[in-house]
């Protein structure tokens, strides 16, 4: 009994070992800025999220202005919430706009191969297996209406789910794990 016992332990203690993670911490004048409920008060100017990663080579991205659509992707998986209608779209190399997409249809990509291929700011830091980056926020790109709006001029709330989707073997989406969730509130 006490061999089981000790085979079971170690199971499940290497499959915490080798679980994926994605840990995100967002700052604003590099103060980590804490959440009440999921709701990050943030001022009208530039923040980022430093993000750290474990066996997770990307993930997606959902942003958007719109409470339902994102109350819809966030909770238990529901193939009918707009995002899990299309597939991702992968932002610029190196975030180079400093901006982040809003969009209602179609999550964004945001992913790390190496120094050389990502979707954060330049130099982050590790290997596929386990990286750490930073993507620099100052305005939003709303895809619906194909307009920049920097973060002095944005009225209203951003919904964020970053989660990791789920596919069968005809890359169909089946569901998804849900890696980070939050909504920005902006106040002046």
């Amino acid at each position: 009994m006490k061999k089981i016992s000790l085979t079971i332990l170690f199971g499940l203690l290497s499959c915490l070992v080798f679980a994926q993670s994605l840990k995100v911490v967002i700052k604003q004048d590099r103060k980590v800025i804490e959440p009440v409920n999921e709701v990050y008060e943030l001022k009208k100017s530039a923040f980022l999220f430093e993000i750290t990663s474990k066996d997770l080579e990307g993930f997606l991205i959902g942003a958007t202005t719109n409470k339902e659509i994102y109350t819809a992707a966030a909770g238990l998986y529901n193939p009918e919430a707009p995002w899990f209608q299309n597939t991702g779209m992968a932002e610029e190399l190196y975030n180079k706009d400093k901006e982040m997409f809003l969009m209602d249809t179609a999550p964004s990509y945001w992913y790390y191969t190496d120094a050389k291929d990502h979707r954060f700011d330049k130099n982050p830091k590790g290997s596929l297996k386990q990286w750490t980056a930073t993507r620099t926020i100052t305005r939003f790109y709303d895809i619906m209406v194909d307009q920049a709006i920097d973060l002095k001029d944005f009225d209203g709330n951003a919904y964020i789910l970053m989660y990791e989707p789920v596919y069968n073997s005809e890359y169909d989406l089946i569901g998804k794990k849900n890696l980070f969730q939050a909504a920005l509130k902006f106040k002046d």
